[in-house]
């Protein structure tokens, strides 16, 4: 049996230095998941702030971000078929530098030709919700630090968007969706 003569202040120094160890190795820990999960984290605490305290004015709101938040998954997804069930029979898209695509042929086009060449990853933060009877409309932009692969190269994702929503048959609809580059990355 190994015994250990170790004095008071010997006992002392060991326990301060465990738990410098044990606080430097939690908290090495702690900045690298939060560096993995910020991206995801900002995009669901930027969501709290506008929400209406009206119960019924806030879930309104809830069912637009919904519809918005589930194109941000299909975009990721690369799912054109999904996508286009989100728009509304006359839904128009208005991207940077393309015309506009205002036919349910021009959006699939488009979505299709934009998956063959880029993969999303992702998570838009959300600079507003306001909705004014049957319309709703969506600002969001990426967060600092988003990219895309284009052509399999990283690249830069600048973006902010504008959802305009319509309420047809009980369901929220894309009526409009444009977006174009924001100079200054992460800002609404």
């Amino acid at each position: 049996m190994l015994q250990f003569d170790m004095s008071k202040h010997s006992l002392e120094v060991l326990a301060m230095t465990l738990k410098r160890t044990l606080f430097g190795a939690v908290f090495a820990g702690a900045i690298v998941l939060a560096n993995l999960l910020s991206t995801r984290l900002l995009a669901a605490t930027d969501n709290l702030t506008f929400f209406s305290p009206d119960p019924a004015i806030n879930a309104q709101q809830h069912a637009a971000y919904d519809v918005v938040h589930r194109y941000e998954q299909l975009l990721n997804a690369g799912d054109t078929v999904e996508i286009l069930e989100l728009f509304a029979p006359d839904g128009v898209a208005e991207w940077n530098d393309k015309p506009t695509f205002s036919t349910r042929d021009d959006l699939k086009a488009a979505y299709d030709a934009l998956f063959k060449t880029s993969k999303f990853s992702t998570a838009f933060g959300y600079a507003s919700i306001d909705v004014y009877g049957d319309t709703a409309v969506v600002r969001t932009y990426h967060h600092k630090g988003a990219t895309i692969l284009e052509g399999g190269k990283e690249v830069v994702d600048l973006n902010r968007e504008v959802f305009v929503l319509r309420r047809q048959e009980g369901q929220w609809k894309i009526k409009l969706y444009i977006f174009n580059t924001n100079p200054v990355q992460g800002e609404g």
